[in-house]
This record gives C-alpha cells, sequence and structure tokens, in this order.
C-alpha cells in the first residue's frame, strides 16, 4: 500500500518519459518553423545561378529565421519552456544562436567567392537601399556578438548588456527583413512572400509583447519588499509580498522554480534577472537567497521595506512534482542551494518525513548560504546534512575537499538507486557530479540538474 503524499514507484517512470515528449514536441516545432521558409525556396531554384550562390542565399534565409525565433525565447513562454529548464534554454539560446551568426555571416562571403561582381557590394555608401540594409543587419549582427562574448572583458554591466541586446535583436531582424524582401528574387512567389509576410508579422508581435505587453501585464500585478535580511557568505533574503489585489490567478510555484525579478518601479526596464526561489511553496510570501556576485545582484542591497519591485514567472520544471521518489539527495555549491532551501521547507510544511540528504560544498565554513534556513527545517525533516569545505580553518571538524565519488560512498544508504538525485551549481562541478553518479551506479534517468551563472 501507497503511504499518503508518498508517490508510487511508477510515477517516477510515467513523468520521465512525458517529459521527453514535450521536448521533442517543442523542439521539432522551434526547428521546423526555422527550415520552413528555405524549404519553400527550393522550388524556386533557377538553372545557371551556381550551386555556392544558392548556398549562400540558403544560409540568409536559415539565418534570419533562426535569429527571428530568438524572440520567441526572450518571451519566456513558460509552456514551452518547463519542459527543459533555465540553463538548457539559455544554453540553446546562445549554441542556435551561434549557428546563425555563422550562416549569416557565410552568407555574403559565399556571394564574395562566387562572383567577383558580388565584391562591388563592399562599396557600402554608394549601394541600393537593399544592400546596406544587409550590411547594417550582419554589422549590428557582429557588435551583438562580441559584447555577448567578452561583456565582462569590456566591462559591460549587467543593465546595460542587456538594453544593448535587446535593441539589437530588434535592429537586426528588421533590417534583414527589411533586405530580403527588396532583393525580391525569391519572394516573387506568392507563397513565399505570404509565409514570410506571417513570419514578419509574428516576429514583431512577438517584440511588442516581450518590450509592451508583457511589462504592462507585470505593471498591473507589482509586488513589495516586505522584508530584508543578510545571510552568511555575503548573502540576502528578500520577501515579497503581493502589492494588488488577488484578481484572477494567484502567484503560486512548485518548490524548486525560479522567477525573473526587476528592482524596479518602471516594469519597462528590461533588465529582469533570474533568480530560484527559497522559500516554501505553502509560504504566505515569496523568498529569495540571492548572493552578491556582480551589479545586477548588488543592487538588490539597494533595495528598502516598502519598494516595489516586479516578478515574472514562475519558471522551471526543477522540481519534485517532475521528478518524484521514495527519497531525494541535493547536491549544490555555495547559492546553488537556494531551490533546495524552497523543496525542502516545502516537504517540511507538508510533514513529510521521506529521507532526505543534502551535500552542500563551500569555500569556508563562515560563507554557507541557507545555514540559517537550514537550522530552522533540519528537526522538521527526516534530513541529513553534509557540509562538504574546501578550504576550511584549523577549527573545521568536518567534511573536506570536494563533493566526490568517495564521499558520496561514505554517506548515501545501500538502497541508493531508489532515490532522485538533484545537483544544482556551475557546469563544471554539474558535469562533475553527474559522472560520479554515473560511476555510483545512479541511473540517467534518476539524476536532474540545473546550472547557475548562466547570465
Amino acid at each position: 500500500m501507497v503511504q499518503p503524499g508518498v508517490p508510487d514507484a511508477t510515477a517516477a517512470r510515467r513523468a520521465a518519459p512525458a517529459k521527453s515528449a514535450r521536448r521533442a514536441g517543442w523542439l521539432s516545432m522551434h526547428l521546423l518553423v526555422a527550415a520552413a521558409p528555405l524549404c519553400l525556396c527550393v522550388p524556386q531554384l533557377k538553372p545557371g545561378r551556381g550551386f555556392v550562390i544558392d548556398l549562400s542565399v540558403a544560409l540568409g534565409f536559415l539565418a534570419l529565421s533562426v535569429l527571428g525565433l530568438q524572440f520567441a525565447l526572450a518571451a519566456r513562454f513558460s509552456r514551452s519552456s518547463a519542459p527543459f529548464g533555465i540553463d538548457v534554454v539559455l544554453s540553446y539560446h546562445r549554441q542556435i544562436s551561434f549557428l546563425a551568426v555563422m550562416a549569416a555571416f557565410a552568407h555574403p562571403v559565399l556571394l564574395f567567392l562566387a562572383d567577383a561582381r558580388y565584391r562591388a557590394l563592399l562599396d557600402v555608401v554608394h549601394l541600393p537601399l537593399r544592400a546596406q540594409l544587409a550590411w547594417l543587419s550582419v554589422s549590428a549582427l557582429g557588435l551583438l556578438m562580441l559584447t555577448s562574448i567578452w561583456r565582462r572583458a569590456l566591462r559591460l554591466s549587467y543593465q546595460v548588456w542587456h538594453v544593448l541586446h535587446s535593441m539589437l535583436g530588434v535592429f537586426i531582424v528588421l533590417a534583414a527583413l527589411g533586405h530580403a524582401f527588396l532583393v525580391d528574387y525569391y519572394f516573387s512567389a506568392p507563397l513565399v512572400r505570404g509565409v514570410w509576410i506571417v513570419y514578419t508579422a509574428a516576429f514583431l508581435w512577438l517584440a511588442v509583447w516581450v518590450r509592451l505587453v508583457k511589462p504592462l501585464r507585470l505593471g498591473m500585478r507589482p509586488w513589495r519588499v516586505a522584508e530584508l535580511w543578510p545571510e552568511p557568505g555575503g548573502s540576502l533574503t528578500l520577501s515579497l509580498e503581493p502589492a494588488f489585489r488577488h484578481t484572477g490567478r494567484e502567484f503560486s510555484f512548485r518548490a524548486g522554480q525560479f522567477a525573473w525579478i526587476l528592482p524596479s518601479r518602471n516594469p519597462f526596464t528590461p533588465t529582469y534577472h533570474p533568480f530560484s526561489i527559497s522559500s516554501s511553496a505553502l509560504a504566505p510570501r515569496v523568498e529569495f537567497t540571492i548572493k552578491q556576485v556582480g551589479g545586477f545582484t548588488g543592487s538588490m542591497r539597494k533595495l528598502r521595506v516598502g519598494d516595489r519591485v516586479y516578478l515574472d514567472g514562475p519558471h522551471g520544471s526543477f522540481t519534485l512534482e517532475s521528478h518524484p521518489g521514495m527519497g531525494y539527495v541535493f547536491i549544490a555549491a555555495g547559492v546553488g542551494v537556494t531551490p533546495f532551501l524552497s523543496m525542502l521547507a516545502t516537504l517540511a510544511d507538508q510533514g513529510d518525513q521521506r529521507p532526505c540528504w543534502l551535500f552542500l560544498g563551500n569555500r569556508n565554513e563562515q560563507q554557507v548560504t541557507g545555514v540559517r534556513q537550514l537550522a530552522r527545517l533540519q528537526p522538521r525533516l527526516n534530513l541529513r546534512v553534509v557540509h562538504v569545505i574546501s578550504r576550511p580553518s584549523e577549527q573545521w571538524n568536518g567534511d573536506r575537499g570536494r563533493i566526490d565519488a568517495g564521499l558520496l560512498d561514505r554517506h548515501l544508504p545501500l538502497e541508493r538507486r531508489s532515490l532522485q538525485y538533484f545537483v544544482c551549481a556551475r557546469q563544471d562541478m554539474v558535469r562533475s557530479v553527474e559522472t560520479t553518479l554515473h560511476g555510483l551506479g545512479i541511473p540517467s534517468g534518476s539524476i536532474h540538474s540545473e546550472q547557475f551563472g548562466m547570465v
């Protein structure tokens, strides 16, 4: 018989295939929409132009559709992003954008190599408008790429980069669309022109949604800073409560999810930043435990009780509900503990006594994020906390070094294969822990990870 509040063993097996199917569906739809205009151009190919020129045009169309679709990722639709997780979505955004950039740059380069007549396009000043728009789009794309890759080297604050990134993205796509319509080689076919008109309308709608409609919606549901208190390790816990009447759907979330925060009185300021929620899903307030590691997170310390902020969320599928199990193992480094604070607080409020293990790595024992919350939660849970300090003081009597196979093997129970494992850390540690867990015989379907430091 299944105990109340404890999922049966088949629930975990059902959850993974359903999530995989949703992932495959959304990814297939994204790739289909990106490639559809290219496929429609194939019947319009005319003999005599040459393979290289046709390839150049194909890469141009592909770059345009892929870059336009990045507006859909910027819109942060929770239904499409939930099966993947924020780290996967951001990683996909970077990788697919890099491929689009390479395709966009290859478009003019191949033209120059294919026929010397196209080299006249290098005289930018005397070119027709359609060619000037192409150069403007490519130049803006190069600037966007440089400021994204070397943002820290250029000492661009997150706020400045985010505004620049948004403005350049809209300009690149609009200039490229203007170039494609004015060239009018493939667009003479009614079907191709009609599809690109639909795409243009969709891209513009997404841009308007992100920059106008969504801020208006968020502006109608402001939040108020209820409490602020410092935490060990240079962190800050921000407690928020609604500053609006609960009309319609209230803000409810699942433990482990995150939200994008804007600490401003103006919801149109495009400088939101994602943070994991650290409070219980059953608590009346929403809390975030934030570590000061940059300009944006440092600005949180300027907030005062009563200040207005805005929340876009909740987002993410890094949750217990998505991965039910007979017990849980949480592995984190530093501020990666924040989603686990929410999970543990929710389990405590539910009276859930399933066994839990938390392995928490930090540089020294004075910088343990969440130690206050853990001390309050531990008596209410069937929880064992293992602190691992890489640079401890002489007074430290606990585990030292890093979270590795030997440490996990010592502390985990013999029935470890029946547990669900959650890992939250930077990319290198996530990969290392996943490899370690596989080496300990943990099934891949029982290991779930989320990376921080992606933006």
